[in-house]
């Protein structure tokens, strides 16, 4: 099952092939952005799709119309948000999950258009919830993902140590941003491993208790996966690069 498989490539040994996963998964009626795109300022993510934007009371009207093209129309938008929000943050791909969950029932007919119309409607206020999360945490979104592989799904941390990797995590980004800056960095191995030497100094930061030897070499692991496949050239966003 697709969703079995996205979830195997969260673990440490593999987080760089979750895109694949996630593209194969939206195959129907979608036109979506590249889920390798790079991260964007909010000035760059002009004319993007906005989920809080979305007409939910003019899609109801079409809905007691025409029913099919209601929930097509939201799927369609419900796919690419759920994509987009999986390829800035690999944490959040349950969204994808659960939405498969929910096209398969409706495919299945286990769920009438009706009953999928209102729960894709519920997923899209997770998906905006979550999306609210970074500001909560005092993060971009950028430095949200960083976190995010630092804390889920282990380990569970006091408010001291939380404040301790959000220090880690914001002071990540932007010791990483000169060697992010050098153009296809990734195909060079003296790039590489500085990169690879900064995330390790830079974690070795982390609270020590809650990050055993074999956890902190995971967590190096995923966020080396995580920056390597989000980052493949002078691509930061100005907040990082400036």
């Amino acid at each position: 099952m697709v969703a079995d498989a996205i979830r195997n490539r969260l673990g440490p040994a593999d987080i760089s092939k979750v895109s694949d996963q996630i593209e194969r998964l939206l195959d129907e009626n979608v036109e979506g952005v590249s889920i390798t795109a790079p991260i964007r300022t909010p000035a760059e993510r002009e004319g993007l799709l906005d989920l809080s934007s979305v007409d939910f009371e003019k899609l109801a009207s079409l809905f007691a119309r025409q029913p099919k093209t209601a929930v097509q129309e939201l799927r369609s938008k419900a796919e690419r948000k759920a994509r987009d929000m999986a390829a800035r943050n690999p944490t959040r791909v349950h969204l994808v999950d659960k939405l498969e969950k929910l096209v398969d029932a409706y495919n299945a007919g286990t769920l009438d258009a009706e009953r999928f119309f209102e729960e894709l409607k519920r997923l899209i206020g997770e998906m905006d919830e979550e999306e609210r999360r970074a500001a909560r945490e005092e993060l971009t979104e950028e430095e949200l993902a960083i976190f995010d592989l630092l804390t889920r799904p282990e380990p569970k941390l006091n408010k001291t140590q939380e404040i301790a990797v959000r220090k880690v995590a914001r002071e990540l980004l932007q010791k990483l941003r000169e060697h992010l800056r050098v153009f296809r960095w990734r195909d060079f191995q003296q790039t590489r491993a500085s990169v690879l030497a900064e995330i390790r100094v830079t974690l070795n930061e982390l609270p020590e208790e809650p990050y055993p030897q074999l956890l902190w070499d995971q967590k190096v692991d995923r966020v080396w996966q995580f920056v390597f496949t989000r980052y493949p050239g002078p691509q930061l966003s100005s907040a990082v690069l400036t």
